[in-house]
């Protein structure tokens, strides 16, 4: 239980924590476009007097309240990146104000992640403060370029950063939304572009030539009876597929397109793979009557990084599913610092995809989320963070960062 002098701490640093996430909702932050709110957290780590703070080449920001040695390491992690806000419109309140409604902070990036960047900064700072001993280190992280989904920006703090750490790290807690439940995993995503090739001619007359769009009908056919039939997990839920986008080339008036592409997302289990996703694409074009590798194509699409600090890369959309077991020692570890703090938290699953991926799946390092934000509010309109969630939040940032970082 935490006594009530640091209790007393958690409380007068309220005002400041949610003054710190309005400052981030301001500053707008789409992918590549991070470096303002990359200075405003690392300056807010080095005025509440953290241990070490730093950027990385990627443009990551790291802060970190060490422990006295005697115990596993604990990284919190959230993105700096936010969507575009779309429609202004469609906006209850404006999306780069910060507006204080009805117990919310309202603004783009408010569910996604700033809210819980600023609980998590402030969670690690009240354990400073308050002189509580810990044997491991706190390290908060928030990465860059998130969004696109590649997980490219913690593949440059795991690269840079985590695998030259000292020590073990025991545990990562994603500030990812979860309403103050504990989340255990999600589907892998994948995007995929499925081509099929014709013959360009004079729409007047379309025999002398070969409709691509055409030879790609049977194939969204074929996807929309796969999405009925793909496997089901009892936590992480269905396997899916979606079309997302359908385009032609080269699109001329009065032309027969001799290129047709088909962007589909497809979110997939632990027990798929990219080899197994590949096959099954394939087959669906040969059902057609297609010949893969001659008019037929299938490939995984890539994103092309231009990061604020100059830093260019491409890389895969290709994001593994992850799944960590209930019974795990430090997800039971962490249940129980929550009970301890009032809380009642239980376990779930989200439906998109995370940075939490990479870090599960290649490090093997025990994996959940934790957040004060809400999956509902995220990329719409209504993109908002509780008030109150944020201050219960804060609390059970500090419970389990005591508890974890004092297992041996």
């Amino acid at each position: 239980m935490i006594d009530l002098r640091v209790r007393k701490i958690l409380e007068e640093s309220h005002d400041d924590m949610i003054a710190f996430a309005r400052r981030l909702i301001r500053l707008p932050s789409v992918t590549g476009e991070e470096k303002d709110v990359a200075d405003a957290i690392l300056s807010e780590m080095k005025r509440l007097d953290f241990d070490d703070v730093y950027r990385d080449d990627a443009g990551n920001i790291v802060g970190i309240v060490s422990g006295n040695g005697g115990g596993e390491h604990l990284l919190f992690n959230c993105h700096m990146d936010q969507v575009d806000p779309g429609n202004l419109a469609a906006w209850e309140y404006p999306p780069f104000e910060g507006a204080i409604a009805d117990g919310w902070i309202h603004g783009r990036g408010a569910s996604d992640t700033k809210g819980a960047i600023a609980t998590q900064v402030y969670a690690a700072a009240a354990v400073k403060k308050a002189g509580l001993s810990h044997g491991g280190d706190i390290i908060v992280s928030a990465v860059v370029e998130e969004e696109p989904g590649d997980m490219w920006g913690m593949r440059k703090l795991a690269d840079g950063v985590l695998s030259e750490y000292p020590g073990k790290i025991g545990m990562l807690v994603l500030g990812e939304a979860t309403g103050l439940n504990v989340y255990l995993g999600h589907r892998g995503k994948v995007e995929i572009d499925l081509r099929t090739l014709g013959k360009v001619a004079h729409s007047s007359a379309p025999w002398r030539g070969v409709n691509a769009v055409y030879k790609m009908r049977p194939v969204i056919e074929a996807l929309e009876k796969l999405g009925e039939s793909l496997p089901e997990h009892s936590f992480l839920r269905r396997s899916s597929v979606a079309v997302t986008n359908i385009s032609c080339s080269p699109g001329w008036l009065s032309t027969v397109p001799d290129v047709c592409t088909v962007r589909i997302d497809r979110r997939f289990l632990p027990s798929e793979s990219r080899e197994t996703i590949l096959s099954e694409l394939e087959g669906i074009l040969r059902s057609s009557g297609l010949n893969v590798g001659e008019d037929a194509f299938v490939e995984i699409q890539k994103y092309d990084h231009s990061g604020y600090v100059g830093l260019k890369e491409s890389m895969e959309l290709y994001k593994p599913a992850f799944l960590t077991p209930e019974n795990e020692p430090r997800v039971r570890c962490v249940v129980n610092a929550l009970e301890n703090a009032g809380q009642h938290p239980t376990f779930d699953c989200w439906d998109f995809g995370t940075d939490g991926a990479w870090i599960a799946t290649e490090l093997h390092i025990p994996t959940i989320g934790y957040s004060p934000c809400e999956e509902e509010y995220a990329h719409t309109p209504k993109d908002r963070i509780s008030i109150d969630l944020m201050k219960r939040a804060l609390h059970g940032y500090v419970s389990m960062s005591l508890a974890l970082t004092r297992r041996q």
